[in-house]
């Protein structure tokens, strides 16, 4: 090993004083520490540095023929410093419905296309000429060769015309919802992430696994028929020329009314627009995706939410064919003041946040799409769930499709607490515990730092992404005390907004913030298979023996009754068990006659030892 490598690791011990001593780094993750682009403090090295990209879109969609026409002009700023390049990767993801690309979900057969997303030409901009580029595609992505190799500083312009048919059976996170009602993800190809942990990302979406984007500026116009209108991420450019003033007025109502105002309604539907053909223009800024929706027939209702102190109210709106899906904006409203304020205590930034009601539940900048239960608990949950996704990954781009349970994992566990204060008939922490438990020990789990995409069973895939990193951060946040956990999650916010933080630098940060050596406790829960259990070994006098016979770190709630007939409930944190301890003795003041492991929020594989008696 060099001496400058060498010094450089001494140096990263030295500073961590051994607090994550014991995290496994990958190979990635230490070269970046090496090269300055991250640290083991949690924050983004001095080196760091995003690319990024602006992109100028014309499109047309034609949902009777369901063909999406589009031209780009894309300029993108390459200033990774650890890298170079001498070609573009250029996500596809509507590739998914392109015959022969592997997929883990099923599509629709009327979906699946030879062409899928068909680049028809992938033209370099240079000294006022437009040079053909030779491409390639590799299932939900497509290689562009350069001319020439790009370094930390360059600058490429590309323009790309293409077609898709969009999807209308499957609703893959978008689709039709009626014959002039369509959600569309995913639509133009979007120039790939190059980062300082892995160069280009080649990870393909086959179904489960989700998305990586690069933050870029967004100009777009969007032609559409039919008297549809239309709602994206971004604001609208020319509202006074395409609606009616009456809908004009209704608009600009709603955003000034903390009130639920109609916006467009069956009253006012067929005369809302000026013209049955639009261009839709809308701009948005240092956003990783965009995406769109357009309806004739959906009714359109809005309020405004100041969270933003002298500067324009955020409009909370929903797109929806029945009544009751309205009700989304108070939903809406207090999820993104309980963000702002609370928890991470990080103002949402964007103009917007529109609920659009179609199927599943999908997040995207400034948009979701999500259907209607009709049921509070879980159309709350639904709700307050995509919104939390403004924040993990869209003002922190995590690697989704890489490590899922980044994303997936904080929005469970940011608002568990505001759910189910709110929830009439559902606890979510103690069904994230009682699903964590479920599966553990199986043959087919494994570790949640497994990649996303290597986990084909859809089963182990959600409860590593969703339930078992939601209890995780919680017993860190038992071990840390709730006032330093939700200081975490600003600082986290705040430093990795428009940045790509890995699963390592969240885990150091809570490290760093808290001074707990916390590495054995993360190690149990993220980069084993693990097997959660406690029982009651023996109760002796005042003291009682608690074993651990799984290897989780576990916090232990304990509720005994002592001989007098008094009961009191116990607390320890899962930093109990560090240094590798099997048993732990409490003692306590009074002679005990029975002792029980409460898990109605940590999970246990076996409760059949979990309660003593003396008799």
């Amino acid at each position: 090993m060099r001496i400058r490598n060498l010094l450089s690791l001494l140096m990263l011990a030295f500073l961590g004083h051994q607090l994550y001593a014991q995290l496994p780094y990958s190979k990635e993750f230490s070269r970046a520490v090496e090269a300055g682009t991250r640290t083991g403090t949690g924050y983004p090295g001095n080196e760091y540095r995003n690319n990024f990209a602006e992109y100028k879109i014309s499109a047309a969609f034609d949902p009777d023929t369901h063909i999406l026409d589009g031209e780009e002009v894309v300029q993108y700023f390459f200033n990774t410093p650890v890298g170079h390049t001498s070609r573009v990767v250029i996500n596809l993801y509507r590739n998914i419905y392109k015959k022969g690309v592997p997929r883990q979900r099923p599509c629709h057969p009327d979906d699946i296309t030879d062409d899928g997303m068909l680049l028809e030409s992938v033209l370099l901009i240079q000294d006022g000429k437009e040079i053909p580029l030779s491409f390639e595609y590799h299932n939900t992505k497509a290689v562009v060769q350069l001319k020439e190799t790009m370094y930390p500083g360059s600058k490429i312009t590309l323009k790309i015309k293409w077609s898709n048919q969009i999807a209308a059976q499957t609703h893959h996170r978008g689709g039709m919802y009626g014959d002039y009602s369509w959600f569309v993800p995913y639509w133009y190809p979007q120039i790939a992430v190059f980062d300082d942990l892995y160069g280009w990302d080649f990870i393909d979406h086959s179904g489960n696994e989700e998305f990586a984007f690069e933050f870029a500026n967004y100009d777009v116009s969007i032609t559409l028929g039919h008297g549809m209108m239309c709602w994206a991420t971004g604001s609208l450019q020319n509202m006074n020329e395409i609606y009616s003033a009456p809908v004009v007025s209704n608009y600009k109502r709603a955003i000034q009314s903390d009130a639920i105002t109609t916006v467009v309604g069956p009253s006012n539907l067929k005369t809302a627009l000026k013209k049955q053909t639009n261009i839709w223009k809308f701009k948005a800024d240092s956003v990783p995706d965009f995406v769109f929706a357009c309806s004739n027939s959906m009714s359109w209702a809005a309020s405004g939410l100041m969270l933003r102190p002298g500067k324009p109210r955020t409009v909370v709106a929903t797109v929806y064919k029945h009544a009751g899906f309205s009700k989304n904006i108070d939903v809406t409203r207090k999820t993104l003041s309980y963000l702002s304020k609370e928890r991470p205590g990080v103002v949402y930034p964007y103009q917007h946040m529109t609920i659009f009601e179609g199927s599943g539940g999908m997040e995207f900048p400034m948009m979701i799409n999500e259907d209607f239960d009709d049921r509070f608990d879980s159309d709350f949950f639904t709700t307050s769930h995509e919104v939390t996704h403004s924040y993990f990954p869209f003002i922190t781009g995590m690697y989704q499709n890489r490590y899922g349970f980044m994303d997936e994992g904080l929005t469970q566990f940011v608002p568990q607490y505001f759910q189910n204060s709110n929830f009439r008939n559902r606890n979510i922490i103690s069904q994230a515990a009682r699903n964590t438990e479920r599966m553990a020990g199986n043959d087919d789990m494994v570790p949640i730092m497994t990649p996303s995409y290597s986990m084909a069973d859809s089963w182990v895939f959600t409860i590593n992404s969703y339930y078992k990193p939601q209890i995780a951060y919680t017993v860190i946040e038992d071990a840390v005390g709730k006032d330093m956990m939700t200081k975490i999650l600003r600082e986290f916010t705040l430093a990795w907004a428009g940045k790509h933080p890995h699963p390592y630098d969240f885990f150091n940060m809570c490290m760093h913030l808290s001074g707990k050596d916390l590495s054995e406790l993360i190690h149990s829960w993220f980069f084993i298979k693990g097997v959660p259990d406690l029982a009651v070994d023996s109760i002796s006098g005042s003291d009682v023996a608690i074993a651990n016979l799984g290897d989780m770190m576990l916090p232990i709630d304990l509720e005994v009754t002592y001989t007098d007939g008094t009961s009191e409930n116990i607390r320890r944190d899962a930093l109990v068990w560090a240094g590798g301890k099997r048993s732990v003795v409490i003692s306590l003041a009074k002679p005990v006659e029975v002792a029980t492991i409460q898990t109605s929020w940590i999970p246990d594989a076996d409760a059949s030892n979990n309660s003593k008696s003396i008799y």
